[in-house]
């Protein structure tokens, strides 16, 4: 009985992988698409669109507020965003998928650049924390969900490295 689970187990493994790796690949199902969406600030009434992007390619990083993984990886977002930005690649952060106030919440704890969906605009599919990467015209060519691990400060040059290589970015 045991080798029948166990077989079970890594077939329904391997078949989450399969549709994973399918689902994620770079022009895979988000690409193509743009964002189509003008966020608040947290800090600020105007709005911010998601459809330009300072830098050659920018990540946007999706959290919700209700999230255990995304309040987990809050410092490694940040520090990822830093490592990222000397790379030419701009971060930005999006808090949504709840009630306004708990967003507003969140967002204030992430700081002021932090923008809020509170009318569910940003297309995300798939669970947070969700990392969507698109081009300078706003154009979505990937998203990931989910972090590759729960990193504890301090954050090394080898942690950033491998997050970044987790969203094929540099």
């Amino acid at each position: 009985m045991k080798n029948r689970q166990d077989l079970l187990f890594l077939a329904g493994l391997f078949a989450f992988l399969l549709i994973l790796v399918l689902w994620l690949r770079p022009g895979g199902k988000s690409s193509g698409r743009s964002f189509g969406a003008s966020l608040p600030s947290v800090s600020s009434t105007e709005t911010k669109s998601l459809d330009a992007c300072p830098t050659a390619k920018c990540l946007t990083v999706y959290v919700a507020p209700w999230c255990r993984i995304c309040r987990q990886s809050t410092g490694a977002i940040a520090a990822l965003g830093k490592h990222l930005k000397e790379r030419g690649v701009d971060t930005r952060i999006v808090v949504g998928d709840g009630s306004p106030e708990d967003i507003r919440a969140y967002a204030q704890e992430l700081g002021p650049g932090t923008l809020m969906d509170l009318d569910n605009q940003v297309p995300v599919s798939g669970g947070v924390p969700n990392f969507i990467v698109s081009d300078s015209a706003g154009k979505i060519l990937y998203a990931i969900p989910g972090v590759p691990g729960i990193y504890q400060p301090p954050f090394s040059e080898q942690v950033l490295q491998e997050f970044a290589a987790f969203l094929s970015l540099p």
